[in-house]
Parts: C-alpha cells; structure tokens; sequence
C-alpha cells in the first residue's frame, strides 16, 4: 500500500512542477524576441567593469560543451561549471548574453540565480528520508 506524501513535500513537487512547466514558455518568449523579457533583465546590478550584469544558470541539453556555449557568447565571469548530472554553467551575464544564450538550440534554460527557501520541516513530518 503507497504512503501518503507530507504536504511540504507535495507542495515542493507541485511548485517543481509548476517552475519546469513555465520554463518551455518563457524560452518561446525570448526567443521570439518579446520585449518584456529583456526589461525585466536590465535591472541595475553591478560588475567591476560597470556594465550591468545579474547571476545565472544555464542549463544545456545533453552532450553540450558549456565552455564552447561560454566562448561563443562572450561569456567570461563565470561562477561554476555543471558537467555530471546537469550539463550547464552559472555566470554573471549582461541582457546581450542572456538573449544570445536563449537563440542557441543547445540552451535548455537561463533562469536568474537566487536563493531557494522551503518551507520549515517540523517534528511532525514522518518518513524516511
């Protein structure tokens, strides 16, 4: 007989879900060049060269080479590199990076990077982890 799931996990899956499912939406609207999504880019943020730039992940499809993706596009402040589970990198990047990253067939993603917040597990919650 299944268990039954904890609501914080439930609502975890859900809010996954729901990100993964609005991803495929926001890549048509890059690249089809929707003017909102380069505005909501170009918020003011700094980098020791005075252009603006913000965090992100960029997530590729399989068998991508993240440091060709990264020369092609000009990308240079680069954080880290995902090669095992994920093929990807995260970087500060300018609006320009960020709409040459999204025209390529090889980007899955570019999502702003930020701190994720869960909400609070208690003693209540049973199972195994």
């Amino acid at each position: 007989m299944p268990r039954a799931m904890p609501r914080t996990v439930l609502a975890a899956v859900l809010l996954c879900v729901a990100a993964v499912g609005a991803a495929p939406v926001a890549q048509a609207q890059a690249r089809a060049g929707v003017p909102v999504a380069l505005s909501q880019l170009q918020r003011p943020a700094g980098a020791e060269d005075g252009r603006a730039t913000e965090p992100y992940v960029v997530t590729l499809a399989p068998g991508a080479d993240p440091e060709r993706v990264m020369r092609e596009t000009g990308v240079t402040r680069v954080r880290f590199v995902y090669r095992d589970t994920v093929r990807g990198f995260a970087a500060d990047l300018e609006p320009e990076q960020v709409a040459a990253l999204w025209a390529r067939p090889d980007v899955v993603a570019v999502e702003r990077d930020g701190e994720a917040v869960g909400a609070p597990v208690g003693p209540s919650v049973t199972g195994r982890w």
